[in-house]
């Protein structure tokens, strides 16, 4: 395991007996799951034969990229494709192609383009160039038949995933590994493989277009010399934390007149008597005065202020008004969302957009406004779907996966901690709350998890050393090996027990569900 581990005990699958693996150990209920890089073996018996006189189409590019790919498969040509290229432009130009496998490789893949990419003042246009041309390509593909067809598609990436502790990381196409996860599942016939890299210099192409297809979509990265896999381990115990919320303390939370949001907002009312400050789109409304109202009998009544946080003009004008009412911000919390499941085969351009837009300029707006206060900590909501990657939901799935992503930068570069929680699902509050979506979920041996234990597992998250934290309810042993879990992680304490009370008798008593 790549992160985390410096106070903790690893236990892998690997050191299990035969016939014993570690999923089987865990029980049904909540559980805390740290997603993880390890280390993994390649065999080449695994890997595919690619002839030399491969035609490989190298869609997008330039002449650094085609220049890599011939030096390994001399036939590869370049299909030109402008970042500002429609779905109509890029199914012509396909159409007049052949080729035996298609290749995508990001533009701040070469070492020169990814030291341009560090800062992130372009992050979001260049989703144009990125997963938004990548979801265009899809697109066209569907339109010239291969929706029913076979392909074989390689899409590379640089340093979208903290594998390491230390490297940098190139947030601004990290929406990709969603998209493709999610692609993958919706089209089992295509041949797929992400390749996440430190750099094209450090592979040939032959080395890279010869490894195994990935059935789920799911990425390989590699770090000076070696591969690594994600996972997600067990948090068989959870660190120790201190309080990280104050008394009486400031709050903005974007997205939380709704959802998980809220739930967060009652609990720092109740137990802290926070002021909290709501970012949302819509104009104030009996709905939201409603909530307001309820949550005032409680403590200090939400501030509600309708701002559009896609726009930096808009979120720094609520900065000014904030700061105009209380003397200082002391945390800020991403818990917008805009759900818009569908297939891509039926979803267009703007449904993605909305989705994914919810995301990565929320997230980076947020930061450019918020990110130089003298925080506490800054917070974002996320979901498990960054390592699942469901089908049906590439547009949520690519947000999500930016915006870890993004927030993991910003753990290397902030004085405060970051934090990131990548919730699984809630049936009671929020987007999917009915009871039609509880059922379906019950059906595929997944629970609801509940206020109490969110926020009690959030404050470990918050006021431990952890950067990230995955949560989900589950109701049988086939949820869990499913989860192909890693393996266990513990945590031993200093001079104290690892586990707040709170969140151990929320662990226990859904161990014995």
């Amino acid at each position: 395991m790549s992160q985390g581990a410096t106070k903790a005990a690893l236990r892998s699958k690997d050191d299990q007996p035969e016939g014993a693996p570690l999923q089987e150990e865990v029980k049904a209920g909540l559980q805390a799951l740290l997603p993880v890089w390890n280390p993994v073996r390649l065999e080449s018996s695994s890997g595919v034969v690619l002839p030399e006189s491969s035609n490989i189409l190298l869609v997008g590019g330039d002449s650094t990229q085609l220049d890599w790919v011939r030096r390994s498969y001399p036939n590869s040509q370049l299909l030109e494709v402008d970042p500002a290229s429609s779905v109509d432009i890029i199914e012509k130009k396909l159409a007049d192609r052949s080729f035996d496998q298609l290749l995508w490789v990001a533009p701040d893949v070469t070492a020169e383009a990814g030291r341009q990419s560090e800062g992130h003042e372009l992050i979001i246009e260049q989703q144009e160039e990125g997963v938004l041309t990548v979801f265009r390509i899809i697109k066209a593909l569907q339109r010239l038949g291969y929706a029913t067809r076979k392909l074989q598609w390689t899409i590379v990436t640089s340093r979208t995933q903290r594998v390491t502790e230390v490297e940098p990381i190139q947030p601004a196409h990290a929406g990709i590994v969603g998209l493709v996860g999610s692609l993958a599942k919706e089209y089992p016939h295509w041949d797929l493989r992400l390749l996440d890299l430190d750099s094209l210099a450090s592979l040939s192409a032959r080395e890279c277009l010869s490894l195994p297809w990935d059935k789920q979509g799911d990425g390989l990265a590699h770090r000076r010399g070696e591969w690594y896999r994600q996972g997600l381990a067990l948090m068989a115990t959870l660190p120790e934390a201190t309080p990280a919320y104050r008394q009486n303390g400031v709050y903005v939370v974007i997205g939380g007149a709704g959802g998980v949001g809220e739930v967060w907002s009652r609990f720092m009312i109740e137990h802290y008597q926070a002021n909290i400050v709501w970012i949302g789109r819509r104009e104030y409304n009996a709905a939201i005065e409603e909530k307001i109202n309820a949550l005032s009998r409680l403590g200090p009544a939400p501030l509600y202020i309708s701002a559009d946080a896609t726009d930096l003009a808009a979120l720094e004008r609520v900065r000014r008004t904030v700061l105009e009412i209380y003397p200082a911000i002391h945390g800020v919390v991403h818990s917008a969302i805009v759900l818009r499941d569908q297939s891509l085969s039926r979803m267009d351009e703007s449904a993605f957009r909305a989705s994914l837009s919810a995301k990565v300029d929320v997230s980076v707006n947020m930061d450019r406004v918020f990110g130089n206060e003298k925080l506490d900590f800054m917070l974002f909501f996320s979901s498990i779907i960054s390592v699942v990657k469901s089908p049906g939901q590439s547009n949520y799935a690519a947000g999500c996966t930016f915006k870890d992503s993004f927030a993991h930068k910003l753990q290397q570069h902030r004085a405060y901690p970051v934090k990131i929680m990548n919730w699984g699902y809630w049936g009671n509050v929020g987007v999917v709350a009915d009871e039609s979506y509880n059922r379906i979920m019950r059906q595929m041996g997944i629970g609801s998890i509940e206020p109490h234990e969110g926020m009690a597992s959030l404050e470990v998250l918050v006021g431990s050393e952890m950067h990230q934290l995955a949560l989900m309810k589950t109701l049988n042993s086939q949820v869990i090996a499913g989860l192909n879990l890693s393996e266990a992680i513990t945590y031993y304490p200093k001079t104290a027990p690892t586990v707040l009370p709170q969140i151990g008798r929320a662990l226990a008593a859904q161990a014995s569900v």
